[in-house]
Parts: structure tokens; C-alpha cells; sequence
């Protein structure tokens, strides 16, 4: 299980209730190490927030003020003390694979000054970008195979903020860093910002441990500027009219989005909302996927997904509830042809809310779901008939995730009675119903892949007749998904045999004592890795790609 660690107070694994009567087991999958932007996280719990707005309810972070904390710049994280702090929250959670790194920012602000030469701006660039290069390969050195996540940030709003207090401005807490930068403009500060990013992108691109989420002019594409700026540049321009991602770079983040303490706004720390806009749209294009366990597919759309009323009215708004005083069936389309020859042990489906008319038809106890191995009805499009069709199988779902607001991600639960009806046989459809509703809630289809509906499954594990004793968390299989070589961390666990199976639970290969496996002769596809140690078995999935 994927695992991601947000630094700064450490929450045990708990039960939390669903939107229904189920019951959810919360793991910490994030661990966030960094600078003021992680420490304003941690404090608004905003991975808590965010992943459950995108239907991950089961997951949280875990953080704490060593490793999350105001004004930290990169040579922090290259303190002994520091690192094996990092080393020890590792130790503590071993299903971690995922670092959420926020760091940089201040090294860049702190040391950057206006009157720099090109080369000069290239060097001190170059010194950062080494330090937290170095602060990346530490943690990989740690945990082989760990995923890092570059935080990056959105714009800073120094010349606004600090101007508008007129003859007061002197006594803003960032006056004197931004006189120390020799007072640039918002193009000069940005363009600084923008150049270390596209390091970061190169970074990313050739690193597939790492990843970013480039984010600098998101909040003038959310919030627009809408009023005229009291500074130059001094125009306006609309909400969602600055291209992505990286705005206007002569504009600041605007204002409103700064944090704001009742006498004095921030100049570089968003507010509780923003932070919370900054990660969905890092959820948005990383996590929501990430977080999605062996497999995932996007429901088909088009024809062959919509809605369906009592009197077989079709649409192919996807839509649940009541429409017009008629009961309507959301049916959704899921290509699951190309699935592994391997039982599903898990699946949740993923719906995000678009709007809602009257009471909200998804409650407690509402929602009752229908499968078939192939299509309802007469065809694979959503007709008429498939409101009554009894399918393969039904069962009521749990309910977890959100359901409050517009945008929001609400995750179904199937019940295990349906699970063997998910095959790679055919089509599986499923119709979702709500009883006596008396509202109606629409959901995004498939037309935009990071807003479609998703299938998320778990495969059965292969049966060999082996047992498994040995510690998950102290062995590790990486890259994963591979070319070819796959390595073996493992910490405490001496290595006697390795086996990998295809997912009919044939041997393919066999190996003795080795850190290493080469599978690049084999098949692309899904593969159960067993790694026999001293102590019992660890089994890994693994993809050969």
C-alpha cells in the first residue's frame, strides 16, 4: 500500500465513519518536509481537506515542527539532526513512498538581489539547485524507490501589499527582505521564480522518482484581478482568463489571496482557502491518480454513460435522483478488457459533483448498485431498459469522501457481493440508484479525463502456497513500474529466493539470493514479485512496462 508522509504532528492509523454507517480505516500516506509553506499546511491541515474534497477520506499525513517549519532554507535539510529526523518518520511508517517537499523559496528571496548579473542570478540558482538536488538523493537513500514531490509556489505579492500601507510600510514584517532584494517588481521577482521552476521541470522530467506540479500563476487564473491594482501594472483582468502556468509575470498573486491577519497581510503565504486551491490542483494532476490502488480506469462516456428515468427517459447527463418527479439511474461504462486474469479484492468508484437541484439524494443508506458482466439492456448504450434490468448482481456500497459542495469527490465503496462480476471478459456497467430521493445531483463525465468517473480496483493476491511472515516495510521493490531491472531494498531481511508470477500464478522466473531481478524478456503486464527472506514472504505487484 502507497504511503505519503506530511511532517509535523503524527497521527496513528484510525476508523473514521463514512457518509453511510461504514466504517474507513485513515493511513498516512504524506510526508511533508519543508519550509513556512509546509508548516501553514500542516497547521490548516490542508492534505486532511483536500483529500477528502477528491474522495481519498482514507488517507492523511503525517508532519512535525523538525522538519515543517518556518523559515527553513535548503542547508537546513542538510543537517545531520534534521535528516535523521526524516530517517526516523521513515522508520516509524515504513509504507511511505511519497515525500511532499516544500523548500527553495526562501533561498531564492533571501540571497536574490535586482542589481544581479545574469551570471550572478545563473550561480545562485545553480547553488540551490544543487543543495536541494542533494537534499532529494539523501531521501531516496533512505527509502530506494521513494516518490519526492517538488512543492514549487505561486507568485508573492510584495510590492502591493506593502505599498498600499502607505507611510506604515516600513513596519511590515517583509519590508526588510524586500529591501534587501533591492525592491523588484513584480516581473523581475516572478522571472526568478519562473527560471528555478523550469529547473525543477527539467528535474522532474529526467528523475522518475520526482515529480512538480508547476502552480506559479494559478491563483490570477482562480481569482482574476478585479480591481485596479494601486501599483503598476495597475490594470484588471477576469477569473480564469490568465494562461496556465504561469499567468500574467508582470502581475503579482493577487491580493485576496494572501494571508490575511486582521492588521497585516501576508506577502508570500496564501490563506487557508488558497492553500487548500493550490493542492486541488496538485491533486488534480497528481494525487487524485496517485492515490488509486493496483489499476485504475476512466469510465467510456459518450453513449455508453448517462442516466435513466422510471419511464425510460435517457440522457447522457450523468445524472442521480429525482428528475421531473421521476426516479433517475446513473450507468456507468468501464472498459475492464484489458484487467489481469486476477480477482478484484477491492473497488471503489469515484464520482465528482457538478451541481445540485432540492435534497441531496446521496445520503446514509441511499444508494443501492447494480452490475452486469457485459451491457444492460438491449446495447451497450444506456437505453431505456437498463432502469429495470436486474444485471449480474447488486449490494448497497459504502459511502466516504465528500458530497457537501459543488467540485467535491465522493468515493462508493462496492459491496463484495458484485466484485466477482468485474471481469476482462467484457464491458462491465454498472447503474447506481438512489431511493426516494427527492432532489437531483449531477456529476462531470467522461469529456475531461482529470474530472471522469474512475473504477478504482485492488487485485486478489496469487495464491502459491507459500506463507508470509517477513516485513513489508523493511523490504522494497524499485523502479516500479520497470523497463526491465527491478532492485530490492532490504533493510533487515536477508534475502533467500525471489519468484515472480504472472497474475495466473505461473512461475516465470526464479532467482537466489540477488538485490536485482532483470524481467526485461518478459511480457509487458502485471506480475506478483514474491521475495523469500529468513523470515517469510513479501509479495509485490510489479509492472512490466
Amino acid at each position: 500500500m502507497k504511503k505519503i508522509l506530511l511532517l509535523i504532528l503524527c497521527f496513528s492509523a484510525a476508523v473514521r465513519l463514512s457518509l453511510g454507517q461504514c466504517n474507513e480505516t485513515v493511513q498516512e500516506r504524506v510526508l511533508l518536509v519543508g519550509d513556512s509553506w509546509a508548516q501553514f499546511m500542516n497547521a490548516d491541515t490542508t492534505f486532511d481537506v483536500v483529500f477528502r474534497k477528491w474522495g481519498h477520506s482514507n488517507f492523511s499525513y503525517v508532519a512535525n515542527a523538525t522538519i515543517a517549519f518556518n523559515g527553513a532554507v535548503s542547508n537546513d535539510f542538510l543537517d545531520p539532526t534534521r535528516l535523521a529526523e526524516i530517517q526516523n518518520q521513515l522508520s516509524l511508517n515504513p509504507d511511505i513512498d511519497l515525500v511532499h517537499l516544500s523548500i527553495g523559496g526562501n533561498d531564492v528571496l533571501g540571497d536574490w538581489n535586482v542589481n544581479f548579473t545574469q551570471a550572478q542570478t545563473d550561480s545562485l540558482m545553480y547553488t540551490v539547485y544543487g543543495k536541494i538536488t542533494a537534499i532529494i538523493d539523501s531521501i531516496k537513500a533512505m527509502r530506494p524507490g521513494i516518490r519526492i514531490v517538488w512543492s514549487g509556489y505561486a507568485y508573492p505579492n510584495f510590492g502591493q501589499v506593502i505599498t498600499d500601507l502607505g507611510a506604515l510600510q516600513t513596519v511590515h514584517p517583509f519590508y526588510s527582505l524586500w529591501s534587501g532584494m533591492g525592491f523588484p517588481n513584480f516581473g523581475q521577482l516572478n522571472g526568478v521564480l519562473n527560471a528555478y521552476s523550469s529547473k525543477m521541470d527539467t528535474l522532474a522530467l529526467t528523475d522518475p522518482q520526482v515529480d512538480f506540479v508547476r502552480t506559479n500563476g494559478l491563483l490570477q487564473y482562480l481569482y482574476g484581478q478585479n480591481t485596479i491594482m494601486s501599483v503598476p501594472p495597475n490594470g484588471t483582468y477576469a477569473p480564469f482568463t490568465a494562461p496556465l502556468p504561469d499567468g500574467y509575470p508582470n502581475y503579482p498573486s493577487p491580493k485576496n489571496t494572501m494571508r490575511n491577519y486582521g492588521f497585516i497581510t501576508d506577502c508570500f503565504h496564501l490563506s487557508a482557502t488558497a492553500f487548500i486551491d493550490y493542492m486541488e490542483y496538485q491533486t488534480r494532476k497528481f494525487y487524485h491518480k496517485y492515490l488509486m490502488d493496483d489499476q485504475y480506469l476512466l469510465s467510456e462516456g459518450g453513449s455508453r454513460d448517462g442516466s435513466v428515468t422510471t419511464s425510460g427517459v435517457v440522457s447522457n447527463n450523468l445524472q442521480l435522483g429525482s428528475v421531473n418527479g421521476e426516479d433517475a439511474s446513473l450507468v456507468l461504462s468501464f472498459n475492464t478488457t484489458q484487467l489481469p486474469d486476477t480477482g478484484i479484492d477491492e473497488a471503489s468508484i469515484f464520482l465528482r459533483r457538478e451541481s445540485l437541484n432540492g435534497n441531496n439524494p446521496v445520503q446514509s443508506g441511499s444508494l443501492s448498485v447494480r452490475i452486469v458482466s457485459g451491457a444492460f439492456g438491449t446495447s451497450v448504450d444506456v437505453d431505456a431498459s437498463d432502469f429495470s434490468d436486474p444485471g449480474s448482481s447488486n449490494g448497497s456500497p459504502c459511502l466516504f469522501g465528500s458530497y457537501q459542495n459543488n467540485g467535491d469527490w465522493v468515493r462508493i465503496e462496492l459491496p463484495s457481493t458484485i466484485l466477482p462480476y468485474i471481469t476482462n471478459d467484457t464491458l462491465t456497467q454498472f447503474v447506481i440508484i438512489s431511493s426516494n430521493a427527492s432532489g437531483v445531483v449531477n456529476y462531470s463525465g467522461a469529456a475531461d479525463p482529470e474530472y471522469a468517473p474512475v473504477l478504482n480496483l485492488k487485485f486478489s493476491p496469487v495464491t502459491t502456497g507459500l506463507s508470509s511472515s517477513a516485513s513489508r516495510g523493511n523490504v522494497s521493490v524499485y523502479p516500479n513500474p520497470t523497463t526491465g531491472m527491478l532492485n530490492i531494498r532490504s533493510a533487515g531481511e536477508v534475502i533467500r529466493e525471489t519468484r515472480l508470477f504472472d497474475i495466473t500464478g505461473q512461475l516465470v522466473l526464479q532467482s537466489g539470493n540477488t538485490t536485482s531481478i532483470d524481467i526485461s524478456n518478459v511480457s509487458s503486464g502485471l506480475y506478483l514479485l514474491h521475495i523469500i527472506t529468513e523470515n517469510g514472504v513479501v509479495t509485490e505487484r510489479v509492472v512490466r512496462q
